[in-house]
């Protein structure tokens, strides 16, 4: 992910935010403390069809380097999938709130190998027909802070920590001989973000968050990005649907029980309901 799109994007949601929120941030304040604008607490259930492209490195553990692998071309794991998303969102005053979120994706494929692949410490010989999978399940929570947050318009600025608990594995036949190949790993993935909202009208939100961090600890080096749109109508005060576009990608390399590299990313939308409650 190119940084300069990264610092752009900023750049359009903080000054679209603040060129908004000018015309409307509370006078007294106050107001803007004792009176929580938006509801308390949020539910938002979704189906959320995203397009994914992910590649593997797992390297041996005698140190042989192992093949950069396009999981859906060369594993025949799908490109798209339909998946459930979760947020939940709890406001403390108009200032000070906690959002958590989970969704989980398994994808499986069986093929037969083109070309010969070290996958960790197996060879995928050509023609050798074998199963394989990549499982990602994606949970955490964030603390936001609300720079203003008015009837109209609210930004501000979110820490906090994502889990990505993955787990990438093949079994290759050849000759009547079987061999398999697993890595799996709890990411922890710190995050630093924006996000706003808008009220175009009363019953029509238009909400957006940009998350990301760059990564360079002991076990793991890499980048992280996650950006979000959405649109949606309230029907009734407890009740709005609406449709999202999320981008997320990750590209990270590790030093654990093993070496090597994983580079994920999905873009897609999402339909989905949103409870409220005050």
């Amino acid at each position: 992910m190119d940084f300069r799109i990264i610092v752009l994007t900023l750049r359009v949601l903080l000054v679209t935010a603040f060129f908004i929120g000018s015309f409307n941030f509370p006078q007294n304040s106050t107001d803007s403390t004792s009176k929580i604008y938006d509801s308390r607490i949020q539910l938002t259930f979704g189906l959320f069809i995203p397009s994914i492209q992910s590649k593997a490195q797992i390297n041996s553990n005698a140190g042989r380097i192992g093949t950069i692998i396009n999981l859906e071309t060369a594993f025949s794991l799908p490109e798209t999938q339909n998946l459930f998303r979760f947020n939940g969102l709890y406001r403390f005053n108009s200032n000070h709130s906690v959002e958590g979120y989970y969704y989980a994706l398994n994808r499986s494929g069986s093929s037969v190998s083109r070309d010969s692949i070290v996958f960790g410490n197996i060879v995928l010989r050509v023609n050798s027909s074998f199963d394989a999978y990549f499982n990602a399940t994606l949970f955490g929570g964030k603390y936001r802070y609300s720079i203003f947050n008015g009837e109209s318009v609210e930004a501000g600025f979110s820490v906090g920590l994502s889990f990505l608990d993955i787990a990438l594995g093949a079994e290759v036949t050849l000759l009547n001989q079987t061999a398999s190949e697993e890595y799996s790993d709890l990411l922890f993935l710190p995050v630093l973000g924006f996000y706003n909202r808008i009220n175009i009208i009363d019953n029509l939100i238009f909400r957006s968050n940009v998350d990301m961090f760059a990564l360079n600890i002991k076990r793991y080096d890499g980048v992280l990005f996650d950006f979000g749109i959405s649109l949606e109508y309230k029907f009734i005060n407890l009740l709005s649907a609406g449709l999202s576009y999320n981008v997320f990608s990750l590209n990270v390399n590790y030093d654990t029980n093993r070496t090597g590299s994983i580079n994920y990313a999905h873009k897609g939308f999402m339909f989905f309901g949103k409870l409220y409650f005050n």
